[in-house]
């Protein structure tokens, strides 16, 4: 699969041996806008890169509107381009063959990623920046805040952090991000999607994990791009990028799939990495860069009255299964729930953590299909969702952000819960 790949970039760019930078443009089915992200990468390596040798990568999965085309007659001779496509079907292994379309909305997103890491390392390349032509709020600016501490800093991964609405990317909040910080002792937001800068040493360490066959490849890659980067103990940045605006995604996704994607990446993590985990306690902050961002974007109106009522189907629906998965203390909690009227719904943060716990110790005992465990969460996650609604309806951005914080903290003080459980099941 290498070796197509470089088949191709040599194909377009005999002369080139070694880059300082390498950008990665992800497309598929972008013409709308893809030639004004173009122009804003473009952009950005001209004002902050001049005197580097560069390559440009489209990477793109299988376009029908001419998307490709578009991005080869913006970049003209501006910068080396490589345009790395889905090849006709020949009979030779097809790179980006679609064997399912991830929640990000690009079939084939983890062949890309796959791609532009082997890129960079037989490119001996100091940093990989990769763009997702889908997010219309780029900013020539991203280019230099994602490849510049990699440069200069050593940095080895740069994870993306926007400003958001209130409520906007829950999951993540309330579970994603603080399991992680309290299972690998990194503050790190696990936001996911929109531009990411890697060194060479972490797309190597990329191309030698176990993650692109088996178990690991039926989860998207977003999720486990920060987890192998704490567990691996590399040099961590943020780099605060501002809004993020970015077209429809177009899989159709539901909740419980989305859910089972991200939480089930998390979990598949936490059995590869277990003998760096369970001895760490606490956390510390990650480097930053960029300017941090004041407050957020309104959220969309919030329908609190269907995820209570999704959590009270769920209850009547899922509760053998519950049984199987949560410990009796966590159950008696929450059964109370269903009887609870919505103004008055609470899911406690103490109970919830719990409850995650409970699921990642059924996920590694293999209690029941894992597919079936990770989306029995979602009624649980919709209620604890509700919950912070209710919380907070009437508090402003930075009080969601405290208790969201508290969240964080309460992750990391019930570690010892977590820590028993799976050693001794």
């Amino acid at each position: 699969m290498t070796e197509i790949w470089w088949e191709q970039v040599r194909e377009q760019c005999p002369h080139l041996q070694k880059v300082d930078l390498l950008v990665g443009l992800l497309t598929f089915n972008q013409a709308a806008n893809v030639e004004a992200v173009t122009r804003v990468v473009l952009t950005g390596l001209q004002k902050s890169f001049p005197n580097s040798s560069l390559l440009l990568v489209n990477v793109d999965v299988g376009s029908q509107d001419g998307t490709p085309e578009i991005i080869k007659r913006t970049v003209g001779s501006l910068v080396p381009l490589a345009m790395l496509q889905q090849p006709a079907d020949d009979g030779r292994m097809n790179p980006f063959a679609v064997n399912r379309m991830s929640y990000s909305g690009m079939p084939g997103r983890e062949a890309a990623f796959r791609c532009l890491f082997a890129m960079t390392e037989r490119l001996q390349a100091t940093a990989c920046v990769v763009i997702d032509a889908n997010v219309r709020s780029v900013a020539p600016e991203w280019i230099p805040l994602l490849g510049q501490v990699v440069l200069e800093k050593s940095a080895d991964y740069v994870a993306p952090m926007f400003r958001r609405p209130r409520y906007e990317g829950s999951l993540t909040n309330s579970l994603i991000a603080p399991l992680t910080r309290a299972l690998y002792g990194q503050r790190v937001a696990c936001q996911t999607g929109g531009g990411y800068g890697f060194s060479r040493r972490m797309a190597s360490l990329y191309l030698q994990e176990r993650v692109w066959e088996g178990d690991g490849a039926r989860f998207a890659i977003d999720s486990w791009l920060t987890t192998v980067a704490v567990a691996e103990g590399c040099q961590i940045w943020q780099a605060f990028l501002g809004a993020k605006i970015e077209d429809v995604k177009a899989t159709g996704a539901d909740v419980a799939g989305v859910l089972a994607q991200a939480v089930g990446a998390t979990f598949h993590c936490m059995e590869r990495y277990e003998d760096r985990w369970e001895s760490l306690s606490g956390s510390t902050v990650v480097p930053e860069v960029g300017q941090p961002m004041q407050g957020g974007t309104e959220s969309h109106t919030i329908k609190v009255e269907r995820m209570v009522n999704g959590f009270r189907q769920g209850l009547r629906d899922l509760l053998p299964i519950w049984e199987i998965i949560l410990a009796p203390d966590t159950l008696a909690g929450i059964l109370p729930l269903g009887l609870s009227q919505e103004d008055d719904f609470e899911f406690p943060l103490p109970l919830w953590v719990q409850t995650v716990y409970d699921f990642a110790i059924a996920y590694h005992e293999k209690l029941i299909h894992r597919e079936h465990l990770l989306r029995s969460l979602t009624p649980l996650y919709l209620g604890r969702t509700a919950s912070l609604v209710l919380e907070t309806k009437d508090a402003g951005h930075a009080e969601v952000e405290r208790t969201i914080e508290q969240g964080c903290q309460i992750f990391e003080s019930m570690k010892a819960y977590l820590v028993e459980r799976w050693r001794f099941q």
